[in-house]
């Protein structure tokens, strides 16, 4: 795909300056400076900021939410707007800063001018910086109320295992999703900058990630993390784990909505110990045939869901659906094999629904036969369909190879040359795709065509013998409507798992793992550090997560653009080689050894 790039320097740098002021309001030299003296903006950039926050929509509905839970207009005047506390933050995030109350202050203090004061509808006055402390955290305070699934209680002391428990059944599922929402406008409105030519290059393939989101404290104890789970709290589990609370039953850590993340169900299991956090679900853009045809590719983040680690039971869908409510386009979504164990009615069936293909790795235990397509001579085998007439060595052999069972012809372990020599065996009885799933428009139905009967040679499924019957044979022919069953679709994908196909299309989500590894460096958002990170509750951590998603976004837009007008550096002259005296001999395999230095004679 060719984009219409002056051929001139002059002109390139000119339209980059364009570009740039476009997305982020000043050019690369303003936007440098400002990113790295964190010290008053430009205004041009300050209000682009604002801008984002005013697009993304949040604040009337924060602003009414909040007036729904007020008694009365009686009380304290709100200084700063539910405005200017996300702008605030945001310019924290987009400064490496995070959400540290200290770091808000000192930028109300310190790093603003009177006229973005007046922007905000904040009155400048110079005061202490623990007023500006006080005066946001209140603003905070009551813009959390109003999306805090567990407003109704108090999280600035540890609660007993029964009043923890308590707290979570009451949870408000309105305000939840409320807090879903703000975190995915935010998003969305950072993805809106995105321009179109990069946009309509899209091929619509998405990378599925997630990462804990690590708070302040010791991780939660063993009798929580029963109870959590849904054991009743007198329960021998639960008491005999009770001696891990402190005392007076109470947690170890004050924030009892988060969870435990030990690595558990991660796709490469770590050494380290558990650790107090909530898991955010996060989308990325990403192309599975590789970046060659772009001339620059933005892999920003386009949808998010934040919850518990390991419950992942409603979060990656959420995500999901985010990304296509913002894209026309559907490729192929790329995740890890904790996405591929969901339950395939929460993932993998309603994204066929929508026209989603899949990539992913399997556990140990699901290679092999995986399904049947109901009423159909069809199996699904390590992906993809294939008409049910396969010796049983090949149905079984990657099964065998991953769990380290002897391969029944040789009486020895499987090798990977010998798995490559099943891969492509099997393709004479792979169904063959007829047309795409997103063109076909049909409900998540995908039509495919039975392989030539000519091309194969036919088994019994039964009794692994072959069918030698012409008759028999011919009756699997023409083309079949396979439907999204949910038996089908959990480990259904484009490509047959360990193919080179597959393995080009998977790999190219490691490089998108990659470049999301930099909103955790500390060099940039450092979503990593819970010191940036300190409030307490699922709604400070999904605010303060979603505007360091925005800032990382913005970064990763400017980056693009950076690498889209960057110069082609001209090849250099290769230069020429001084006359030396070969090394090789002529006519040799080897180089000339030197001669060892004469030894001195014995007297």
């Amino acid at each position: 795909m060719k984009w219409d790039l002056p051929k001139d320097p002059a002109d390139l740098a000119e339209r980059f300056d364009a570009e740039m002021k476009k997305l982020v309001g000043v050019g690369w030299d303003d936007w440098d400076n400002a990113l790295a003296v964190t010290g008053p903006l430009p205004m041009g950039m300050f209000n682009a900021v604002v801008a984002l926050i005013d697009r993304s929509g949040v604040v009337p509905e924060l602003e009414a939410w909040a007036l729904e839970t007020r008694k009365n207009k009686a009380g304290r005047k709100a200084l700063i707007s539910f405005r200017a506390v996300l702008v605030v933050e945001l310019l924290c995030a987009l400064w490496t800063k995070g959400a540290q109350y200290q770091e808000i202050c000192n930028t109300l203090a310190y790093r603003m001018s009177p006229e973005q004061f007046e922007v905000l509808g904040i009155n400048w006055e110079r005061v202490k910086k623990t007023r500006w402390y006080h005066r946001h955290w209140r603003a905070k305070q009551r813009l959390l109320s109003a999306i805090d699934p567990y407003y109704g209680t108090s999280k600035k002391q540890k609660l007993t295992l029964t009043a923890a428990m308590d707290a979570l059944n009451a949870k408000d599922e309105e305000r939840e999703r409320r807090l879903l929402w703000v975190m995915q406008s935010l998003v969305s409105a950072s993805v809106s900058l995105l321009p179109k030519r990069y946009r309509d290059a899209y091929s619509g393939d998405v990378a599925l990630d997630s990462t804990r989101i690590k708070i302040l404290g010791p991780v939660h104890s063993a009798a929580f993390t029963e109870a959590r789970k849904g054991t009743p709290l007198d329960h021998p589990k639960v008491i005999a784990a009770s001696r891990t609370l402190r005392r007076g039953g109470k947690l170890t850590n004050v924030d009892f909505t988060a969870g435990t993340y030990d690595r558990g169900h991660h796709e490469r299991p770590g050494k380290g110990a558990p650790e107090p956090a909530h898991e955010l679900d996060f989308i990325s853009m990403m192309d599975t045939r590789g970046y060659v045809d772009y001339p620059a590719f933005a892999r920003i983040i386009t949808g998010i869901s934040i919850h518990r680690p390991s419950e992942i039971t409603k979060g990656p869908l959420r995500a999901m659906r985010q990304h296509s409510a913002l894209f026309t386009q559907r490729g192929i979504a790329c995740g890890d094999r904790a996405f591929n164990n969901s339950e395939s009615q929460n993932f993998q069936q309603p994204l066929r629904i929508d026209y989603w293909e899949m990539c992913f790795d399997y556990k140990e235990n699901q290679f092999g036969r995986q399904g049947v397509v109901a009423g159909k001579d069809i199996v699904v085998i390590d992906g993809v369909p294939y008409v049910d007439r396969l010796p049983r060595l090949l149905v079984n052999a990657t099964s065998q190879y991953k769990n380290g069972e002897l391969n029944p012809d040789t009486g020895r372990l499987w090798t990977w040359p010998e798995i490559e020599k099943v891969l492509e065996d099997r393709k004479v009885y792979q169904m063959k795709r007829h047309g795409s799933l997103f063109a076909e428009q049909r409900n998540g139905h995908q039509r495919f065509v039975y392989p030539d009967p000519k091309t194969y040679r036919a088994f019994d499924p039964a009794t692994n013998k072959p069918i030698d019957s012409p008759k028999e044979k011919n009756k699997l022919r023409g083309s079949v409507l396979i439907p999204p069953d949910a038996e089908v679709v959990k480990h259904l994908q484009r490509y047959p798992w360990g193919t080179p196909e597959w393995e080009k299309a998977y790999g190219q989500r490691n490089q998108v793992e990659s470049s999301n590894s930099g909103i955790k460096r500390s060099r940039f958002t450092d979503l990593e550090d819970p010191q940036k990170r300190p409030g307490r509750g699922v709604a400070y951590q999904g605010v303060a997560s979603a505007l360091m998603v925005v800032a990382h976004n913005l970064r990763m837009l400017v980056n693009a653009l950076v690498s889209e007008h960057k110069p082609k550096a001209k090849t250099p002259r290769s230069p020429r080689r001084k006359y030396s005296e070969p090394v090789w001999r002529v006519g040799a395999d080897k180089p000339a050894k030197a001669k060892a230095p004469p030894q001195k004679r014995a007297a």
